[in-house]
């Protein structure tokens, strides 16, 4: 009987132990199922706001224009409009046409150079002989006076006043050509000696060539000016608050090279000019082909 109570109360125990365990995990198993209800709730009652993102800073900057060269206003070099360079044969120089830069707000814009070359005029003597009338032992010039553009005829002795020239000699003679070719020909040629009748100084004249006595003449047309500019090289001249100095002219091919002074200029600016050459006309449209005039036949034929 002992056994048996003893049996009974280890029973009891164990099942005791069983139904506070149940107990326990259906109370820790409640606990999750509240703290779920109770965020849904939460989340179900909160309304959503939205939120951004700033834009990152992006800094800017704007490239400062390239400086000029050495060599002048116009020699530019930019990273992506490198200058044209050319070069002169006659002046055995090179010259340089500047790149068109074009900066936002800061437009690059060299002044423009004033100055445009029209002619090179030779320096031919005041006075020229260009043919001859009469015959043997009466033979007279026929001379052009350059400065008032007048023909005037004249033998030995004959004066120029407004000219300070005197005929000396005049004399027409025939020229034996010779030739491999062919058979020896005559040219004839009349000579003039003319005095300069200040100095003393000896001219010869030809009607075959003109008497050119010094350097060409550049003429330019200048801005700001009435009047074309005729200079020799070396020579200067003013417009307005620039000083252009001829450096050099060339009569065949014609060109000039002049440099500017300004002081708008950081450095004198130098360019070799050639007369300026207006393009030629275009061609006129030919005109619409006509309609074939139809032939009429009278009837009966």
């Amino acid at each position: 009987m002992a056994a048996k109570s003893q049996d009974k109360v280890i029973f009891g125990a164990a099942l005791f132990l069983l139904l506070a365990s149940a107990g326990w995990m259906v109370l820790q198993g409640s606990k999750p199922s509240a703290l779920r209800v109770s965020a849904e709730a939460e989340h179900l009652n909160s309304s959503y706001v939205p939120s951004g993102i700033d834009a990152p800073h992006v800094s800017t900057s704007t490239w400062s224009p390239p400086p000029s060269q050495s060599s002048g206003p116009e020699w530019v070099y930019d990273l992506f409009t490198p200058p044209e360079i050319y070069y002169d044969t006659n002046t055995k120089k090179f010259s340089v046409t500047p790149p068109v830069a074009i900066v936002v707000d800061n437009t690059i814009k060299a002044p423009p150079f004033g100055a445009e070359l029209i002619q090179i005029k030779p320096d031919v003597f005041r006075l020229q002989l260009v043919g001859y009338i009469g015959g043997e032992g009466d033979y007279r010039g026929t001379f052009e006076n350059t400065v008032t553009g007048d023909t005037v005829i004249g033998r030995a002795g004959k004066t120029f006043p407004d000219l300070g020239l005197t005929i000396k000699s005049f004399t027409v003679k025939r020229n034996k050509i010779e030739s491999k070719e062919s058979m020896a020909t005559y040219e004839t040629e009349a000579t003039a000696v003319v005095v300069d009748t200040k100095t003393g100084d000896e001219v010869t004249l030809s009607n075959k060539q003109r008497r050119v006595k010094g350097e060409p003449f550049a003429v330019l047309k200048v801005d700001g000016l009435n009047e074309p500019v005729q200079r020799r090289a070396g020579e200067t001249f003013q417009a307005g608050s620039a000083t252009y100095t001829v450096v050099t002219v060339t009569l065949e091919p014609p060109s000039a090279e002049v440099r500017k002074e300004s002081p708008d200029l950081k450095q004198p600016e130098t360019k070799t000019l050639t007369p300026f050459t207006p393009a030629p006309p275009a061609p006129a449209a030919p005109a619409p082909e006509q309609p074939a005039a139809a032939t009429l036949f009278p009837l009966g034929t």
